[in-house]
């Protein structure tokens, strides 16, 4: 029974492949995060400003970017990369749930449902209607807009078998939401600071609900909190607030994913088919990983308060998240193909662009209005 525990469990990690595949490619991302960190401190040694205007996670990126698209990496790198992306990302963020107490998460959660129902509704609207416009074909319009709506390549992929969309379609929508959410992932830390004036609170909420992908939600609330050290008056930061965001956006695609494949078929004079839509197995369970731990956090309060070895213990877990997440985050960079991005044509650009300034837009008049609310 212990083995077949275990066998389920490296299943679930590891899929088909040998554990050992995905070292070199992993020791590759921490070699990049460890020379982020360097090269971030070395820079902001020399430049003329009071604060380092450079985050070691967007200079991660950027270094894993340059790796990937200038340098011919051997293929036995490819298993540990992909590693990173698809489990350790979400390892560290079901770690980062240490950082709040399930009230938190709660509330938190309670007003992202108004933001996100909002922000989902006017993507998929908005990218409908451009893609019409400008001539981007039904299904990779209804691709751009779920994963610009909900949670980026996650989103793409499950809405794909709904809409019957071919493969190359399919390929265009992920790297459409790529490109963007890497744009985002550089600009929206600064623009949110320098630009704006937003709040933390505002801040987070902007970024949960206007960045596309989960990876580059974590990336870019993590360069905020890196860049400007900001929190609440209750203590919580930037990437607390839009991390939990966007976990409830993530489970929008219960309701949103079928009802696409529901549109679409009646759009196209197609009769729904009978099979289930497998739109379950796409929503991330590390969602309840990042609740349960906020519930660890609470009992831990509960029972040891302030004690010491309770803060070192949540402290030590937090910390190792956001090294986690710095690993993965490198890994984004190095996951990243510029060639078949540059493959697209322009009219998914568009209809890219489009999708991602209306999320942006509507987040940003949310944030705005309704900012002042925002107190946690």
């Amino acid at each position: 029974m212990a083995e077949r525990k275990d066998s389920k469990l490296k299943g679930l990690w590891f899929g088909t492949q040998n554990v050992g595949s995905i070292i070199p490619g992993i020791l590759l991302a921490v070699s990049i995060m460890l020379a982020a960190i360097i090269l971030t401190d070395k820079i902001g040694s020399i430049l003329p400003f009071k604060k380092n205007p450079l985050s070691p996670i967007l200079v991660a990126i950027i270094l894993g970017l340059i790796m990937a698209n200038v340098i011919r990496l051997p293929k036995s790198l490819g298993p540990g990369i992909k590693f990173g992306v698809a489990k350790l990302l979400r390892f560290g963020i079901i770690l980062m749930g240490i950082r709040l107490a399930i009230t938190d998460i709660l509330k938190i959660g309670s007003l992202a449902v108004f933001f996100v129902a909002i922000c989902v509704t006017a993507a998929i609207v908005i990218t409908m209607f451009v893609a019409k416009k400008i001539g981007i074909g039904e299904r990779l319009g209804t691709l751009i807009a779920a994963g610009t709506s909900i949670c980026g390549v996650s989103a793409i992929v499950a809405t794909s078998p709904a809409i019957e969309a071919e493969e190359e379609e399919t390929a265009y929508a992920v790297a459409t939401i790529t490109i963007f959410g890497l744009i985002a992932t550089v600009i929206y830390p600064y623009l949110t600071e320098l630009v704006w004036h937003l709040p933390v609170a505002s801040a987070g909420f902007f970024i949960g609900t206007a960045v596309n992908d989960t990876s580059q939600v974590t990336g870019t609330a993590m360069i905020y909190d890196q860049l400007w050290g900001h929190m609440t008056e209750f203590g919580l930061t930037g990437s607390d607030i839009a991390i939990t965001t966007k976990l409830v956006r993530n489970t929008f695609m219960i309701a949103v994913i079928p009802l696409l494949g529901f549109w679409f078929a009646r759009k196209t004079a197609k009769k729904v088919k009978g099979q289930k839509i497998q739109v379950m197995k796409y929503v991330p369970l590390f969602v309840l990983g990042y609740v349960l731990m906020g519930i660890v956090r609470t009992v831990g309060d509960g029972f040891f308060g302030s004690g010491a070895a309770w803060v070192a213990t949540h402290n030590f877990i937090r910390h190792g998240a956001e090294y986690i997440i710095a690993v993965a985050i490198a890994c984004v960079g190095l996951n990243t193909d510029a060639k078949r991005l540059t493959k697209l044509g322009y009219k998914p650009f568009l209809g890219g662009l489009a999708a991602s300034f209306a999320v942006g837009a509507v987040s940003w008049i949310l944030v705005r209005f309704f900012g002042k609310y925002l107190i946690f």
